[in-house]
C-alpha cells in the first residue's frame, strides 16, 4: 500500500497541473465508509495451551473491519493546493486468534491537498485521536469478574486516550462525488501500561462522500 502512494506521489510530480476548482473559496464534504485496521506486529501473546517455546513467538494480529464517518471542511488556496480539517468517527482495533479489540475514536486531522490531473488529489498532514471507548469479546468466568470488580470486556484502561498519527491518501472527484483512500500510519503507543508491548495502529479508510460548496 506505501509504495502505491509513493508512485502517486512521483507520478504528479511529473503531469501537468490541471485547475479544477476555484481557490478561496470554501465546501464541505460529509462521508462515510468502512476501514480495516490492525496494530504494528510486536506484542507477544500467551495462551494456556501454548508450549514455553510459542509463547515467546512474537505473534501478528489480524484486521477487522469497522465503520468510518465524519465531515470535511475543506478550502483552496490557490487552484492546485487545498487545505481540510476533517472530524470523523472510527471504529478501528484488531483480532487477536478469536478475540476482537474494538477502538473507538473521534479523529481531528489536517492535511494539505495537491490536485493533480482532473479530478485526483494527493493529501497528507497529521491526525489526533481521541479515544471514545475499547470493548473485547473474550470469554471472562463470572469468578474472576467478581474478583475483581469490574467489567474485563470494557477495557478502555488498557489504553491510552489519544492517538497521533499520520494519514496519507488519494481521492478521485467527479461530479462533487469524492471517493477517498486514506492509510492512517500509527506514530505512538495506544497502549497504557508500562511494559515492552508497544501497540501503534494501521488503519486503511475507504470513504464516498459529496462536497458541498459553500
Amino acid at each position: 500500500m506505501k509504495r502505491v502512494f509513493i508512485t502517486l506521489l512521483l507520478l504528479s510530480a511529473t503531469i501537468g497541473i490541471e485547475a479544477q476548482h476555484n481557490h478561496n473559496r470554501w465546501s464541505l464534504i460529509p462521508r462515510i465508509g468502512i476501514n480495516s485496521s490492525k496494530t504494528t506486529d510486536n506484542q507477544y501473546w500467551v495462551l494456556p495451551e501454548t508450549t514455553e517455546k510459542e509463547m515467546a513467538k512474537v505473534r501478528d494480529t489480524n484486521r477487522k473491519v469497522g465503520i468510518v464517518a465524519g465531515l470535511d471542511a475543506d478550502y483552496m488556496f490557490t487552484k492546485w493546493l487545498g487545505g481540510t480539517l476533517g472530524v470523523t468517527y472510527s471504529n478501528e482495533g484488531f483480532k487477536k486468534y478469536e478475540i476482537t479489540q474494538d477502538l473507538n475514536y473521534l479523529n481531528i486531522s489536517v492535511l494539505a491537498n495537491i490536485y493533480t490531473f482532473k479530478g485526483l488529489a494527493l493529501k497528507s498532514g497529521i491526525q489526533y485521536g481521541i479515544l471514545l471507548g475499547a470493548h473485547n469479546d473474550e470469554k471472562y468466568g463470572e469468578a474472576t469478574k467478581e474478583a475483581l470488580g469490574y467489567d474485563l470486556n470494557d477495557n478502555k484502561r488498557d489504553y491510552r486516550k489519544e492517538n497521533w498519527s499520520i494519514p496519507i491518501a488519494v481521492s478521485y472527484e467527479y461530479k462533487n462525488i469524492v471517493l477517498d483512500l486514506r492509510y492512517n500510519i500509527g506514530i505512538k503507543n495506544i497502549y497504557s501500561h508500562k511494559d515492552d508491548d508497544d501497540y501503534k495502529t494501521k488503519s486503511l479508510w475507504l470513504t464516498l462522500g459529496y462536497r458541498l460548496k459553500m
